[in-house]
């Protein structure tokens, strides 16, 4: 997984992950942050209208029009389907960027809708499910998921060499069968997810706000140790990235890595600290 990541509550928030050319959500400083990779981006997917989530569009769209790069690539902003501050923003655009010289398309989405990343053998595609965050402003989370294929069950124990033979005689489709893996896993903000929805992904981006319970004033957000729980419950299979943490904690961090190494949990945690610019490679 190679991606970058920001993230302070209140403040802005996005994740570029680099593999499929994806940003998820746009807050402000993102083209900044990026510089030319900003051209790199293909789909941005927003979570939700608010303005640490969607401020950062103004300039990533004036800078793929003006900034020295291709200026022919198209860009698709998907974002759910009823959002009253997204539908402003695109009424906006549309009576502001009337030179635009690449194709602007904004696509509602709702969940369950899928949106193809690659076509080939091994395709990929996002999946979006539902979230809950504010009364009133709709909200989704995103699957970056990958269709392969495995050994069906009751030919998982033969011998290498069977298999190569029974795909050698034209059985292959006979033995295997196709699943789809989700690759990561991005909630937006949310209470805790549904751990249905992102069941067996690989890499769960969860947001985490408060790291007491008491701290939190309404029901809008989760916990980190709410985040925790959905990734134990959906079985994430290699890493839970928490961020949006609030700028309260940023003292605790520290030893909350700690106590949570102490844990023994079967996947890694990473824990994105308010403010800083994160790289995964």
């Amino acid at each position: 997984m190679k991606a970058i990541l920001y993230s302070k509550a209140l403040y802005s928030t996005w994740i570029y992950y680099a593999p499929d050319r994806i940003l998820f959500d746009c807050g402000e400083g993102v083209s900044s942050c990026l510089e030319n990779r900003v051209f790199a981006i293909k789909h941005v997917f927003l979570s939700h209208g608010h303005a640490d989530h969607i401020s950062g569009l103004m300039s990533l769209i004036n800078i793929r029009n003006n900034a020295m790069g291709d200026h022919e690539k198209e860009l698709r902003i998907h974002y759910p389907a009823g959002s009253h501050f997204v539908s402003e923003l695109i009424h906006y655009f549309a009576r502001t960027n009337r030179n635009l010289q690449y194709d602007l398309e904004w696509i509602p989405l709702q969940a369950g809708d899928r949106v193809t990343l690659l076509a080939g053998r091994m395709p990929r595609f996002i999946e979006a499910f539902g979230t809950i965050h504010a009364r009133g402003e709709p909200s989704l989370g995103y699957n970056v998921c990958e269709v392969r294929r495995r050994l069906r069950p009751e030919f998982r124990d033969l011998a290498q060499e069977e298999i190569v033979a029974l795909v050698r005689a034209g059985k292959r489709d006979e033995i295997s069968e196709e699943y789809t893996q989700y690759l990561i896993s991005y909630g937006g903000d949310s209470v805790p997810l549904n751990p249905t929805s992102v069941r067996g992904t690989e890499v769960l981006c969860h947001e985490a706000t408060f790291l007491a319970e008491e701290d939190r004033k309404e029901y809008k957000h989760a916990t980190l140790w709410e985040a925790v729980e959905v990734a134990r419950k959906a079985e994430v299979e290699k890493e839970l990235i928490v961020y949006h943490l609030s700028s309260r904690y940023r003292g605790e961090l520290t030893a909350v890595a700690r106590e949570i190494e102490g844990m023994g949990l079967p996947f890694k945690v990473r824990l994105i600290p308010p403010g800083e610019l994160v790289e995964i490679e």
